[in-house]
């Protein structure tokens, strides 16, 4: 994805199609395969705390696998696993996870980056490193999934509706829901999550299309797997490490209990923490330390699964119809909890449809870490208490002076221009981040930062610009700004030659204050792309080290409008710097190369040589882009 072929950013996360990137994990193509992991013989015995700042591919050692280890913790898919390898796939996921955390995407560790991955201090002991990689073995991390593998369409049962389920966890759209029939509907999202991860698009559910699901090997299909037997000996507390440590962080997230960084083994202020809101749900004294009380509930609420670990609330009988949804759940709860996020501006995915999956995930996170409240994803008693939603509550944040729609003359969620961005000015003023900066578009990001400038006033939180919060800001009215020019482009030609798919990304933040200047048209490596006018090839961009574009192009009509494109595999033969072309014709082959992270087409319109504009309306005003 690229801005102005400067601010290129990694994964569709903001488009329509972001529930690919399966619990945001990208799995690289079939041909980058991580070099086998060096066996105990060969590698070295480390004995001192090793570094991982500076790792990149061609590395090798403990600080690698403690940095594959923390990767695959957060949930993104690491080629071959934690072996200490540092090969093209833990460079794809590593890319992935700086951009989708506003990090300079380059593949390399750095000191942010370790900070972001739970390495503060980047430098881990050596010996876990290779305890853990010891804990993966080939054979535990080859573990095919077996219920839903070799499911295709004509299935039925219940191992179909196993996978329907996850699917729809995604936020795919499947025609007559988890109905346990796989028919065309079934076979289409498979091969969309195939296709985007990477994957041979055939419609079937071989092993890695389960693993990217979580079905089979973890997921709904798996057997049941019992809870190890406790360890004997003293408490664990913050600061141990080993096997018992990483028992229990298993436990914890069996309970249900997120644990950042996964069950890596090191007791460290994460795990820590996850202890600490675990025994707050289960109304234990709040110590973050392991005793024999703590670990006899974690087993227990280990065996019963996530949905019958207590929340942390008051009475059930005021907190049952709320507490504790979460992914997976439906129903009218459901639907309240999405139209009171809806109601301070944010935008949830799908709207209140009474599906809790991951569009309303995201939102709800980005709800609780803008008020302040535990950013699980799960909503708990704080959460539905700021919402209204238990009995003598309000959507408040501690005072009640004024509040109300937005007022006349003022911004409001959507809008663009420069009401738009005094608010976001005034904001910044005061103290509060928005993210994205002063960049003229309201988005969920400006309505979190208005409702953290609400919560530290004692106002009404609304995410809306109230009377009383522009009184606050020192916001005067203004006229509503004037529509956006039309833009007069008409594509000859669709850009891609074969399947695709994309959304609509116009301007979405890309970190440090830059925007997303494209359309990103996902498909297959090597689909042919088209001229999508007739002209001439004004100029030329070649990959190399440090390239932002990749390989790229850009092809201008006599008027001066000219159309970018970004991340090619290869040019065709013949397309050369001046080289007319005509529409339709095949000018290059959709790649990765460049700051991409995944196979995309970035595609941008530039009207008589000037501003780019949204070419997502000038696709779809073409019959779309394949």
């Amino acid at each position: 994805m690229t801005s102005r072929r400067s601010t290129s950013k990694v994964g569709f996360r903001r488009t329509g199609i972001s529930l690919l990137l399966v619990a945001g994990s990208v799995i690289g193509s079939a041909s980058l395969v991580e070099a086998a992991p060096v066996g105990p013989a060969e590698r070295p015995a480390e004995t001192r705390a090793v570094s991982v700042i500076g790792l990149r591919e061609g590395s090798r050692g403990a600080g690698v696998t403690a940095v594959q280890q923390q990767l695959i913790g957060f949930g993104y898919f690491v080629s071959g696993g934690p072996n200490g390898v540092f090969g093209p796939g833990t460079t794809a996921a590593l890319r992935v996870f700086q951009s989708q955390n506003g990090l300079n995407p380059t593949g390399v560790v750095t000191e942010n980056t370790a900070r972001y991955l739970g390495l503060p201090n980047g430098v881990v002991p050596a010996a876990a490193g290779a305890a853990a990689a010891a804990a993966t073995a080939p054979a535990a991390r080859t573990a095919a999934a077996t219920a839903v593998v070799g499911l295709r369409r004509g299935a039925s049962g219940a191992s179909v509706r196993d996978l329907q389920t996850r699917i729809l966890a995604t936020g795919l759209v499947l025609g007559g829901g988890a109905d346990g029939m796989f028919g065309p509907s079934t076979e289409r999202a498979v091969k969309l999550v195939q296709r985007v991860n990477g994957l041979p698009e055939t419609g079937v559910v071989d092993a890695r299309t389960a693993q990217v699901l979580g079905v089979g090997s973890g997921g709904a299909s798996s057997p049941a797997t019992p809870a190890p037997a406790a360890p004997r000996g003293p408490v664990l507390q913050y600061g141990s490490q080993g096997n018992a440590v990483r028992r229990v962080q298993q436990l914890l997230i069996k309970a249900g209990q997120r644990v950042i960084g996964g069950a890596d083994g090191v007791f460290g202020a994460r795990t820590r923490k996850a202890v600490q809101l675990f025994q707050r749900a289960q109304r234990l004294p709040t110590t973050g330390i392991v005793d024999a009380r703590t670990d006899a509930a974690l087993v227990a609420a280990a065996a019963a699964g996530p949905s019958a670990s207590p929340a942390p609330t008051a009475p059930a009988s005021s907190t049952s119809g709320y507490v504790g949804l979460r992914i997976g759940s439906v129903g009218p709860a459901v639907k309240k909890i999405q139209q009171a996020i809806m109601a301070t501006g944010m935008t949830v995915r799908g709207g209140a449809d009474g599906v809790f999956g991951q569009g309303t995930h995201n939102a709800l996170v980005v709800y609780q870490r803008t008020n302040g409240l535990n950013p699980s994803g799960v909503i708990d008693a704080a959460t539905a208490r700021l919402m209204g939603l238990l009995s003598g509550s309000g959507n408040t944040s501690g005072g009640s002076t004024g509040g109300g729609p937005t007022a006349a003359g003022f911004a409001q969620y959507d809008e663009r221009g420069s009401r738009v961005v005094a608010l976001q000015k005034a904001l910044i003023r005061a103290g509060i981040v928005v993210p994205g900066g002063a960049d003229g578009m309201f988005g969920s990001g400006t309505a979190g930062a208005i409702m953290k400038f609400q919560r530290a006033k004692g106002l009404r939180v609304t995410g809306k610009v109230d009377q009383a919060t522009a009184t606050a800001l020192g916001l005067s009215p203004l006229s509503v700004p004037a529509p956006a020019p039309v833009v007069n482009v008409r594509l000859q030609s669709r850009p891609v030659a074969g399947r695709c798919w994309y959304g609509d990304t116009w301007q979405a933040a890309r970190g440090s204050g830059r925007v997303h200047l494209g359309v990103d048209i996902g498909g297959a490596e090597g689909t042919p792309l088209r001229a999508v006018v007739s002209g001439r090839v004004s100029q030329i961009y070649r990959d190399q080290p440090g390239s932002l574009s990749g390989n790229g192009l850009k092809i201008a009509m006599a008027d001066g409008t000219y159309f970018f494109y970004a991340h090619l595999s290869a040019f065709a033969p013949g397309i050369a710097l001046g080289v007319p072309v005509s529409a339709g014709q095949v000018i290059g082959y959709m790649g990765r190369t460049g700051n991409a992270g995944i196979t995309h087409l970035h595609f941008e319109v530039h009207p008589r040589g000037g501003a780019a504009v949204n070419p997502y309306p000038v696709v779809q005003a073409n019959g779309g882009a394949c």
